[in-house]
């Protein structure tokens, strides 16, 4: 057969396409009072208000409770009274603030239904005054003056510049109130300050206006700068603790808003309500608004994480909003382990109902894709379908698990994930690397040593493969972010340049860590470039060592730092000068980050998401979607030593590893709650595998012995084109999103009239080829071809098209070409159910 574009036509009239809509949808607008459940009581949060100074104000929460425990926030919909009146005042967003003193009572009336709270309010004192570090730095990261489209650019906006969310209050203050001869603030006429008057809106302000004159933020830096612009660091607690409410809720339907209320702790005791002066962030713009009083509305039901922060210092709220689902009624499996218990526990509070359990022949074709990366023998499919053993599924991933292409394929994950890549590896290097990742896998080793070696490793990098870590890790501070990347599961690099915007990593955290790598050398041995001016071509061997004692400088205070783990205090440095003995020991405890990463990553690639999504992102505005579920993997990947199989074994006999793909009405919006099987694309290499397996011809990979699989190529750069078309990464990032899932014209092309898939299915010598010549009825060949490519038998229907386009083709050959080139164009082939 030729690739005449004749046979192109009658090969896509078997193939359905698929169309997709996108749908955008407004915001709606508030619940209203009618919307609550009923029969209700009424909470209110704090039950107690105590306001010790004339500025306090509490944010008071409000949430109506019906009798089968659903909940709703009334706080918009209740009235507010204080009684005695001249005790306290409150407004009707539900904000108390002190009166005259004394002790009263917020009473508080939704209907026929009232809840009340405690109020005590400290006896008249002077007002205290307003404090630059806990009040005028907060109102500068509320409204946005530092931030990077502002003020906070690294050059500033408009000649005036403040470092990045406030991170160097010291230099802000200078900023304001000594630039430019303290042009910006007039503490005689503090209306007249631009510091005042361009937030306002009063004169022209490219970041237009942030606030009105009435809001509490315009009165913080009106009375701040009539006070004399004074600095107050030592004579103010420094900021401990930020607290939010509620942390978690679930709004029952048709409530679509959340009052919220943030709390900070300081270092003397003291608390304070900070709603007004913390900035909140959502997971979804689109969807979610949050007003400057902490007030989230969302558009359409769903989940939402809310991040307030203030002073450096983030508090999440995870929200979630349940559609209209009256007469729910659980009808999930029983579960059969901790993983089932956590993921079906949040799907029945969500009124979720899970898809029911995949048929066999699904089942069977996602054990194999997702553990070893081949397809199943026809001889396999069929005696796995016959068989009534109701254990056969366990028994099947027992089976998988011992197979030596489980090292193959998960060797090349952690082949993306280590950045095995030709030009840093050399042509030798990949190999001998591929080789000690899949040894290691092969053994069930750890990864607690796996990653023990990788960061411990010198010597040569061809005789101690593992030591080749420090050959893609070229300086301290790519050490330490892959560090993190990869073993934490945390993105270090803001923290290069700034204190991190979105987590607790600070400056000192990112250089702490580069010095355990500071002191770590590396000699080139035989280094004949290709490139000569490519200094990045590493073709010889690598030996590392180590020189002298680790120590980095702080870019901005210029100190220089001692090894130290993020977050976790100095590292001892050995006699040697090798502080990285000590960082893998920390960070291998089994009560460390590394565990929750790991299992977050064995997860991510058995059910084609993280808990923590994106997972490598660990943070703390990007919570888990299930945290007991995250817990529950942790504790069996512990359990389990810390090894690959115990955790897989685990994951693919519970239940919720074997539902369907096919949506439910309940459970068809849902991406982040493991309600039904992800449908995705295979990787390439897979599915390059498993066109071969399915035509029983593997692909030429244009060097590598014949018969070699895709899936056990070493480096980023050899193999067809094919699958640098279908997502291979070239390993460039230590991140599992270099790999990509999407679909491009590209891969219609290969898959059409591709060179590498034309190979295959025209090869004399291929299944169909030994099929034909076997004498085997059409019926029988067609059921083998669907057995070796679906892991099922054809249907009536597709058994009546396929012998109708045989009898309606002359040549027999050709037409069971186009069945064959069919069947692996198919949705049902080409993506993992």
């Amino acid at each position: 057969m030729t690739a005449e574009s004749t046979r192109i036509p009658s090969r896509l009239a078997l193939l359905v396409p698929i169309g997709v809509l996108l749908l955008l949808p407004g915001m709606t607008p508030r619940a209203d009072a009618g919307s609550r459940p009923s029969p209700f009581s009424l909470s209110i949060e704090p039950s107690a208000i105590e306001l010790s100074d004339p500025s306090d104000r509490r944010q008071v929460v409000v949430t109506a409770i019906a009798g089968d425990g659903s909940q709703i926030d009334a706080t918009g919909e209740a009235t507010f009274a204080v009684d005695p009146p001249d005790v306290a005042r409150v407004s009707g967003s539900g904000v108390v603030t002190p009166g005259d003193g004394g002790k009263a009572r917020l009473i508080v009336r939704l209907g026929s239904d009232r809840a009340e709270a405690s109020i005590t309010v400290a006896p008249a004192t002077p007002r205290r005054e307003v404090s630059y570090r806990q009040d005028v730095a907060a109102v500068l990261s509320k409204a946005g003056c530092n931030m990077g489209p502002c003020h906070g650019n690294l050059t500033g906006k408009g000649g005036f510049k403040l470092t990045l969310r406030g991170d160097d209050p010291g230099f802000d203050l200078l900023a304001m109130t000594r630039d430019l001869y303290g042009r910006r603030v007039d503490t005689a006429d503090p209306n007249s300050s631009l510091l005042l008057k361009k937030p306002l809106g009063q004169i022209p302000h490219e970041g237009g206006r942030r606030f009105s004159p009435a809001d509490p933020e315009a009165e913080i830096l009106r009375s701040w700068i009539a006070s004399g612009c004074r600095d107050d660091l030592g004579s103010v607690p420094g900021l401990i603790g930020l607290s939010i409410f509620p942390s978690s809720r679930i709004n029952a339907s048709p409530g679509r808003t959340q009052q919220l209320a943030v709390t900070a702790t300081f270092a003397d005791g003291s608390t304070r309500d900070v709603t007004r002066l913390a900035a909140f962030d959502v997971d979804e713009p689109t969807e979610v608004e949050v007003s400057p009083s902490g007030l989230v509305r969302r558009a359409e039901p769903g989940e939402s994480v809310v991040s307030a922060r203030y002073l450096g210092r983030h508090a999440i709220s995870r929200l979630a909003f349940l559609p209209d689902r009256p007469g729910f009624a659980w009808d999930g499996p029983s579960p059969r382990s901790e993983i089932d218990e956590a993921v079906f526990s949040k799907l029945e509070s969500l009124k979720i109902h899970p898809s029911p359990a995949a048929p066999d022949h699904v089942f069977l074709r996602r054990a194999y894709l997702d553990a070893i990366g081949v397809l199943p023998t026809p001889e396999e499919a069929r005696a796995f379908l016959r068989s009534e053993d109701p254990e056969k599924r366990d028994r099947l991933v027992d089976r998988l698990l011992e197979r030596p292409e489980f090292a193959d394929f998960w060797a090349l994950k952690w082949a993306d994930l280590l950045r095995n890549e030709e030009k840093t590896m050399g042509p030798k290097g990949v190999w001998a690397f591929r080789r000690w990742l899949r040894d290691r896998i092969a053994a069930d080793a750890p990864l607690t040593d796996l990653a023990e070696e990788l960061i411990t490793g010198s010597g040569s990098s061809w005789a101690n493969p593992p030591a080749s870590f420090y050959r893609t890790n070229r300086d301290p501070e790519t050490c330490a972010e892959s560090f993190g990347q990869i073993f934490l599961g945390v993105r270090l690099q803001c923290a290069r340049c700034h204190n991190h915007p979105f987590d607790s990593w600070t400056q000192d955290d990112y250089y702490g860590l580069a010095a355990a790598f500071a002191n770590v050398e590396r000699k080139e041995v035989n280094n004949e470039r290709r490139d000569r001016l490519n200094t990045h071509e590493i073709n010889g061997d690598v030996l590392i060592h180590l020189d002298g004692r680790p120590r980095m400088r702080q870019p901005v205070s210029g100190e220089r730092l001692d090894p130290a783990a993020p977050g976790g205090g100095p590292l001892d440095v050995g006699p040697d000068g090798d502080a990285r003995v000590a960082l893998a020991r920390w960070l291998t405890d089994s009560d460390r980050q590394f565990a929750r990463n790991m299992a977050n990553r064995i997860w991510f690639h058995m059910l084609g998401r993280g808990v923590v999504e994106p997972v490598d992102d660990f943070r703390a505005s990007n919570p888990p979607s299930n945290p007991e579920l995250l817990d529950a993997l942790t504790a069996r990947f512990v359990a389990g030593g810390h090894r690959i199989r115990p955790l897989v074994r685990e994951i693919m006999t519970s239940r919720v590893y074997g539902l369907d793909s096919a949506p439910r009405p309940t459970n068809a919006e849902d991406e982040s709650n493991f309600a039904r099987s992800r449908i995705r694309l295979l990787p390439a290499e897979v599915l390059l595998d498993a066109i071969g397996a399915a035509l029983g011809r593997p692909a030429d990979l244009d060097g590598p012995p014949p018969g070699t699989r895709a899936v056990s190529l070493a480096g980023a750069n050899t193999g067809p084109e094919f699958l640098d078309t279908f997502g291979k990464p070239d390993r460039l990032l230590t991140c599992e999103c270099e790999r990509s899932e999407e679909t491009t014209l590209a891969q219609a092309f290969q898959l059409i009239n591709g060179g590498t898939v034309r190979a295959i299915l025209e090869a004399p010598d291929n299944r169909l080829g030994l099929l034909l010549d076997s004498g085997m009825p059409d019926g029988e060949i067609l059921a083998e071809l669907y057995l070796a490519s679906l892991g099922r038998e054809p249907s009536p229907e597709e058994l009546w098209g396929a012998l109708a386009h045989l009898d309606s083709t002359g040549d027999r050959r050709l037409a069971w070409e186009d069945v064959s080139w069919a069947i692996i164009n198919s949705k049902e082939f080409l993506l993992r159910r």
